[in-house]
């Protein structure tokens, strides 16, 4: 069999969770028409940065739609304890799609399914066909889409001032389980930020062992009376909670069929940072200071664990 050729990378973005974190990282902006800017100010300098590092030949930024989702349908208390988005910030997420437009990378969005779900269905899709695919990501949840070297997740931390990249080997130095791991994980400890209840009274490194051990929630289950043999406590934990821990897993878990292009070649990216719309349309938001920056010979250094976005 001849192996498949692959060209370029591919760069998914988790566009909502991003924007999220460069507005609460950064103080607040306002452009020469007096509107706020100071999200759409941290997104940009996040893609001059990766297109510089990275050079994607494609490209998609993923979207959360503000309509119920299909989890929202599971489980109404889903992500119910979130606060709202802040005024200032609701046009900010509505002007970064025409920004990551003039930026050529495709936008994307499906109604019933976030922006974890698209960027899942595409890694599964396309990473066949490319030389690795890079999901940025402020959403720990997506290192479940992680895959030996071939998907990578690039986490920013404290803010968006620097940024981590997990591979398969990252995500289980950092969790002590690997990635397709983690919705089994949730299934069992829950997360609070998305209101995923899990079991009550199991920890993470309760979690991790039982994973480690069985592998799937689902074995758990099919072992349930060899555990109870070694910890009976345990087992009437899970018991108990059966059905909420299989549903926290099925919440937790990233789909991989949302509505996505079939073709790698719609996410191909059609602009380059000189392009004079691109200019234009930075100018008109006051990111005189970024364009420089635009101008700037990219770093020579190769890819770094750590990557500095200011």
């Amino acid at each position: 069999m001849e192996k498949q050729e692959t060209s370029g990378t591919l760069l998914l973005i988790d566009a909502n969770s991003i924007i999220h974190r460069a507005y609460h990282a950064l103080p607040p902006l306002t452009g020469p028409n007096g509107a706020p800017t100071g999200a759409l100010y941290g997104l940009t300098s996040i893609l001059i940065r990766l297109f510089k590092e990275k050079n994607p030949r494609y490209a998609a930024a993923a979207f959360d739609l503000p309509e119920p989702t299909l989890r929202k349908q599971k489980f109404k208390e889903y992500k119910a304890l979130r606060p709202p988005t802040p005024d200032d910030l609701i046009p900010q997420l509505e002007a970064s799609r025409d920004l990551i437009s003039h930026f050529g990378i495709k936008v994307l969005d499906a109604p019933g399914y976030e922006a974890d779900d698209i960027i899942a269905t595409l890694a599964k899709k396309f990473s066949s066909k490319v030389d690795q695919v890079v999901i940025f990501s402020g959403d720990l949840d997506l290192l479940q889409s992680v895959e030996e070297n071939r998907v990578v997740a690039e986490i920013p931390q404290r803010g968006i001032s620097e940024t981590i990249i997990y591979d398969e080997r990252g995500v289980q130095d950092k969790l002590g389980i690997k990635p397709k791991m983690i919705p089994d994980y949730k299934g069992l400890v829950g997360d609070k930020s998305d209101n995923i209840p899990g079991v009550p009274g199991i920890g993470p490194k309760t979690a991790v062992g039982l994973i480690k051990k069985y592998g799937t929630i689902e074995r758990i289950y099919q072992e349930i009376e060899s555990l109870r043999q070694d910890s009976p406590g345990l087992a009437e934990k899970l018991e108990l909670n059966k059905e909420m821990a299989i549903l926290s897993k099925e919440l937790a878990a990233a789909l991989k069929n949302a509505p996505s292009p079939a073709d790698l070649k719609e996410l191909e990216v059609t602009a380059d940072l000189c392009r004079a719309d691109l200019y234009k349309h930075l100018e008109e938001l006051g990111f005189r200071t970024l364009l420089q920056r635009i101008e700037q010979k990219p770093a020579t250094t190769q890819e770094r664990k750590v990557g500095k976005l200011f």
